[in-house]
């Protein structure tokens, strides 16, 4: 008992076990996080490689062996896996592979269509100093505090009487009014942090305000544009409820919506949901992965400035 109070006793050795302390249980915490957070990706990609009856297995077969692709290639190729009932057809499976391309022309579409829009916009903000700006961006900000379903009905209406439903330049135009006022909030903080001297410097010789911007500003900002390029490009690849609503063909709808098809009326297969899931996931995740210092320098720089 003395030993054990000798031993506590001392400043260092107490110091060292609170710091061990603290260390395991921050070391706890990340890594309930990181089970929770990370825990049903894993369990996508696994059973995305699983037979059927692996997943229906009980108890559950974590780690199958040998890991099946067969519903990559029923995917991609339009070979391979088939729903037991036979209700897997290829034309769902075509469906899918005409999916990717749509997601991908919507995604583009959304991007450049709110960054050409969100840079002049946003230089606007930076630098005319209009009455009642600030006040503007944030109503204008507001538009993304709504849920998209309270906009779904007037906007249907609206498209049909146009008959603009069920084509992709309908769900570009509408992902990019309705992400374009973060997206110009994003650059207009980034032009804030540009100079303003080096603008008029290049007036001085010659250029005009758009030049100027072209050849000065936009480089310099080119941080803040690939922020907000990868955030137009995420949410339009991610988008569900405005495709699901305004597409209907099956050369039409997006990714996310061709995977909520695969869920049958009697049966659904749940690798191939799995694995149309991974692949659907790819294209935002390595758009993640790769420009994660802009995206993060960016949205540090949007929350410091006006």
């Amino acid at each position: 008992m003395m030993s054990n109070r000798r031993f506590f006793s001392q400043p260092r050795l107490w110091r060292s076990a609170q710091r061990l302390a603290r260390s395991l249980v921050q070391l706890i915490l990340v890594m309930f996080v990181l089970a929770f957070v990370l825990g049903p990706v894993l369990w996508l990609v696994i059973s995305s490689v699983s037979t059927s009856k692996d997943l229906l297995q009980v108890p559950p077969r974590w780690l199958p062996f040998p890991p099946s692709l067969e519903y990559y290639q029923a995917l991609l190729f339009g070979s391979g896996a088939t729903q037991s009932d036979g209700t897997l057809t290829e034309l769902t499976l075509r469906a899918f592979r005409y999916s990717l391309r749509n997601s991908f022309i919507v995604a583009v579409g959304v991007t450049l269509g709110a960054l050409g829009l969100g840079a002049l916009a946003g230089y606007a903000f930076a630098r005319f100093p209009l009455r009642g700006n600030a006040l503007l961006i944030y109503l204008l900000l507001m538009v993304q505090m709504l849920p998209a379903v309270v906009l779904i009905v007037p906007l249907f209406m609206t498209m049909s009487r146009l008959g603009l439903l069920d084509r992709l330049f309908t769900v570009v135009i509408l992902l990019t009014a309705y992400h374009l006022p973060f997206v110009m909030w994003i650059l207009r903080s980034y032009f804030q942090s540009i100079p303003k001297d080096l603008e008029e410097a290049a007036m001085v010789d010659g250029c005009n305000r758009l030049r100027a911007l072209w050849y000065v500003t936009l480089p310099l900002a080119l941080p803040g544009l690939f922020a907000a390029g990868v955030y137009a490009f995420m949410q339009s690849w991610n988008a569900f409820l405005i495709p699901l609503v305004f597409t209907s063909s099956d050369t039409m709808r997006t990714v996310t919506v061709a995977i909520a098809m695969f869920v049958g009326r009697h049966y659904t297969e749940y690798g191939l949901m799995s694995a149309a899931g991974v692949l659907a996931s790819l294209p935002p995740m390595a758009l993640a992965i790769f420009f994660q210092r802009y995206l993060l320098a960016s949205l540090t720089a949007g929350a410091t400035k006006g």
